[in-house]
């Protein structure tokens, strides 16, 4: 995969000489079947992020799989948008392992940072995420794994989306574990044709998680939150049922009222229905920032 991603243009020379690529000093933070993560750091000290693929695993994969997330990594790294992780490159890590690295992001990730911080203003950072989007789209990209482990924030408190191509990795049944085990699995943002019709991810697909996502972001709770297993959660969807509104959250007021709106239209059931992601940040937009 190595070979393909140089092809692309996704391996950084000059990344590769900004650092050790044995990183001996590297700490491994999590791993699982598919590779690690790791803290490392470059020669002047700046703190990254390795994501290290294991060369023996990526064989297993499916030749055209490999080609398609090396794509979709490729495209990753040529974005720059304030709402977009960037990826700074790709190297060979400890001489047995393809590395991806990107930004070290000390908040990690949504989940984390709204933990430390129960005070952040939930409707920008969820204007954040659907800009983000919103500029992945307009690069004719679909991200295809939407979910607020898969949102890193920054030391000044903006959302950044991150991992693409990640998810089609994923489809082969082996992946990176996440930083917490207990939010495993993408079944509750899944759109129902994903779960249903084994359609092919698509951007109606991503608008769909977007709404799971934002819903996360302003209770800090998992979708469909009142279900203990994924397969609790498929059934739900499968019959049509929309998680309920969390009054507490969304009060029956204006504001409340308009972003639960925004909400539901994300997840109508008709792909073709919902609104595309820049439409999404232009209401979000709208929003006044209190009821008052």
């Amino acid at each position: 995969m190595l070979n393909l991603l140089s092809h692309h243009g996704c391996v950084n020379l000059q990344l590769t000489s900004q650092m050790d690529p044995n990183q001996a000093s590297a700490v491994l933070l999590s791993g699982g079947g598919f590779g690690d993560i790791w803290k490392g750091q470059l020669l002047n000290g700046t703190k990254v992020a390795i994501k290290a693929w294991r060369a023996s695993l990526i064989e297993r994969c499916d030749y055209k799989m490999l080609k398609r997330a090396t794509r979709e990594i490729y495209y990753w790294s040529k974005m720059r948008h304030e709402n977009v992780h960037e990826l700074m490159g790709v190297i060979s890590f400890k001489g047995q392992s393809l590395g991806m690295v990107s930004e070290w992001m000390e908040n990690g990730n949504l989940h984390e940072y709204l933990r430390k911080n129960p005070n952040a203003d939930r409707l920008e950072l969820s204007v954040q995420i659907a800009s983000g989007l919103a500029y992945v789209h307009n690069c004719n990209m679909v991200h295809g794994d939407i979910k607020a482990l898969n949102v890193l924030v920054s030391p000044d408190g903006v959302a950044k989306l991150t991992d693409f191509g990640l998810s089609t990795m994923s489809e082969s049944s082996i992946a990176f574990s996440a930083t917490t085990t207990s939010q495993a699995g993408s079944v509750r943002w899944m759109a129902p044709e994903l779960l249903l019709e084994e359609s092919p991810k698509s951007k109606p697909s991503d608008v769909y998680a977007l709404g799971m996502i934002i819903l996360e972001t302003f209770t800090g709770s998992l979708p469909y939150q009142e279900c203990r297993r994924d397969f609790s959660v498929g059934r739900l969807v499968e019959n049509g049922i929309l998680p309920a509104r969390p009054t507490a959250h969304f009060k029956n007021n204006g504001r409340g009222n308009q972003i639960w709106s925004v909400l539901v239209g994300c997840w109508d059931k008709q792909p073709s229905s919902r609104p595309p992601a820049r439409q999404v940040v232009e209401r979000l937009v709208s929003i006044p920032t209190s009821n008052d």
